[in-house]
């Protein structure tokens, strides 16, 4: 590795350094050795836990809303999950990343859409709609560009294939999910 590599290494790890130290405080809860990325949008951190050894990569969007106004945690990140860049998490009711999960780069899962059934007025003015908590169950593995919705529980040890949109309500333990819309193998793990 040459001098500029090497120096733009060491800036890159004082930024994500700085941008962890500057945030976690802003957090209900923000465990030892977890890591915010440069550039992350973080909505609401107040009803957000990020427990230990959590690395949140760059540009990576946590949206926690609280609409109720009961300010209960929203948005929970169990220990040892990573969140690769550019994904984007919706959090309005419930959403649960449990432990050692691994989320690849620009995937969205939440509990919320926009509403659309008014013909008459833009969807952009029509407000959101919460449909269902997320769970990702401990274990599984969302390939890139992966969509998750509302009410969806991935059990344990599933990988959701990349550009997968999943429909299901329910994914079984030990699953591979694929396609759009999504269909489900079970795996054969040895």
């Amino acid at each position: 590795m040459d001098l500029i590599e090497k120096i733009l290494t060491k800036l890159n790890k004082v930024f994500d350094l700085i941008t962890t130290l500057l945030n976690k405080v802003r957090f209900k809860k923000f465990g030892r050795n977890s890591i915010i990325r440069y550039g992350c949008i973080i909505n609401n951190p107040k009803l957000i836990e990020i427990e230990e050894n959590v690395q949140i990569g760059s540009h990576v969007w946590l949206n926690a809303q609280d609409e109720s106004k009961n300010e209960s945690t929203k948005l929970i990140i169990k220990k040892g999950s990573h969140i690769s860049r550019f994904c984007h998490i919706n959090a309005f009711k419930k959403v649960i990343i449990e432990e050692d999960v691994l989320i690849a780069e620009n995937v969205y899962l939440g509990d919320t859409d926009h509403k659309t059934s008014l013909k008459d007025i833009p969807i952009i003015k029509q407000g959101n709609e919460i449909k269902g908590e997320v769970i990702i169950k401990k274990g599984s593995f969302i390939c890139k560009n992966a969509i998750i919705n509302a009410g969806t529980t991935v059990g344990e040890n599933s990988v959701i294939a990349s550009n997968a949109f999943v429909v299901q309500k329910n994914i079984p333990p030990n699953s591979f999910v694929f396609g759009n819309p999504s269909k489900i193998l079970k795996r054969n793990i040895k």
